[in-house]
């Protein structure tokens, strides 16, 4: 697992003797290695590796002369200097050269303090902070004058380590996910010298298919956007395939969060990442998913809901264009956008349930609660949204894309967008029986 992880390493030690047969072995194993003593990066002023590096190698006393305190002040001035906010995600082992039982406790109260300090790093966002921090014995590598065993141990180590093994194996996952997904696509190109042609068909082909418009439609809207997102549904199907973990640990019911806090920005900003897209949006093109904020006054699509001064809920009032995407590039089929009216309200996180039951005026069959709390781009707090679906009307695209009517806030993503539009379907196609009850 960690091996696999592994592409490019940085070592630093100030006796590199004592790390000789750990830089062969990375030699050996084609691991792109970089060597330095803690001289060697003060004398580069604060250097820049471009590159991500996954792993560091760091001598628990990069200076014998200097207390713990001091070498922890130093291993993170060296990491600010080698690493930038951009240089993805690495883990770091901490060498100990002398393991007796006292060596131990220093070695783990050491990776604690370094760990704590990092933290502390992390809140002021001046480098990327480490997946994982370990400990292990320099002394049994170099007496045994072989480091055979050091992906073993490495891994022995993170097994303690839940949350580090979990993102490792995802991260390999993706990996061969996006190696399977370009080899399978490649392989259906049927000629070498047309590729680059073909390809180029398949990705506008595949960017009309995900956005649902046609060719005479795209204007000046950004297809090659929904190009990466339309492979990004490839890869997904190929990654569902290469997810085959056992580590059953990943998952504790009787587990608590540390800080409950922070509980709710969490949970906020993890529905956004999942339900909201804000990067693929024009206020020129009307597609279904987009979600609108109404500033006009006269509203026809306004919910009695969100006007209820008696609980003062301050609500932004929103329509979503709901247009089926198989009738919206069909112009036979779409004369107007098909919306549906709601609003968005600051979620009140203590009582939520309570919240829901007030804005939907105990008629949750009529209205669409599910999505809270979630941050919205440009919302400084938490909202929960509210759809109406009895106010549920056509709009001119002329009037959609006119920024003094409308303002678009983003796009529902294709989850949330799917269950919006079957829970409208299924409202919308009740029936009822006239039975008479004795």
């Amino acid at each position: 697992m960690i091996a696999d992880f592994v592409s490019r390493v940085i070592v630093i030690d100030d006796k590199k003797e004592e790390v000789e047969q750990l830089l062969k072995l990375l030699e050996k194993q084609d691991i792109d290695t970089s060597f330095f003593t803690p001289k060697d990066l003060d004398k580069t002023n604060r250097r820049k590796i471009i590159k991500n590096r996954q792993l560091f190698f760091i001598d628990l006393s990069l200076d014998d002369s200097r207390s713990a305190v001091e070498n922890i002040a130093q291993i993170r001035r060296h990491l600010k200097s080698l690493t930038g906010k951009m240089s993805g995600h690495y883990g770091i082992v901490i060498w100990s050269k002398h393991y007796d039982e006292s060596s131990t406790t220093e070695t783990e109260s050491f990776v604690i303090t370094l760990q704590e300090k990092l933290q502390e790093d992390k809140n002021n966002s001046e480098y990327p902070t480490p997946l994982f921090i370990i400990g292990l014995k320099k002394t049994d590598y170099i007496e045994q004058s072989n480091y055979n065993s050091l992906w073993k141990d490495i891994e022995n180590e993170l097994k303690k380590n839940i949350p580090a093994s979990f993102f490792l194996e995802w991260v390999n996952s993706i990996e061969t996910a996006k190696n399977e997904t370009i080899s399978n696509v490649y392989s259906l190109l049927p000629n070498y010298k047309k590729q680059s042609n073909d390809m180029v068909f398949l990705l506008t082909k595949l960017a009309l298919n995900y956005i649902g418009i046609k060719e005479n439609q795209v204007g000046n809207y950004p297809l090659h956007i929904d190009a990466f997102k339309s492979f990004d549904e490839i890869l997904y199907a190929e990654l569902l395939n290469c997810q085959k973990t056992k580590n059953e640990k990943i998952i504790d019911i009787n587990k608590q969060f540390s800080d409950n806090n922070k509980l709710t920005e969490v949970y906020t900003n993890l529905n956004k990442a999942m339900f909201i897209d804000e990067n693929n949006i024009n206020q020129k093109i009307v597609i279904p998913g987009n979600v609108y904020q109404v500033l006009n006054v006269k509203n026809p699509f306004k919910s009695d809901r969100s006007d209820d001064t008696e609980n003062a809920i301050n609500a932004k009032s929103i329509v979503i264009e709901i247009t089926p995407p198989c009738d919206s590039s069909d112009s036979k089929k779409r004369i107007r956008a098909r919306l549906i009216g709601g609003f968005f309200v600051d979620a009140n996180i203590s009582g939520i349930s309570k919240q829901i039951d007030k804005l939907t005026h105990g008629r949750k069959d009529c209205f669409y609660y599910y999505l809270y709390p979630v941050m919205i781009p440009n919302f400084s707090k938490p909202q929960v949204l509210i759809l109406d679906f009895r106010t549920f009307g056509a709009e001119e695209d002329q009037n959609l894309r006119s920024s003094r009517k409308y303002k678009i806030l983003f796009r529902a993503k294709p989850k949330l967008f799917a269950d919006i539009l079957q829970k409208f379907s299924s409202h919308a196609s009740r029936l009822g029986l006239s039975v008479i009850n004795a």
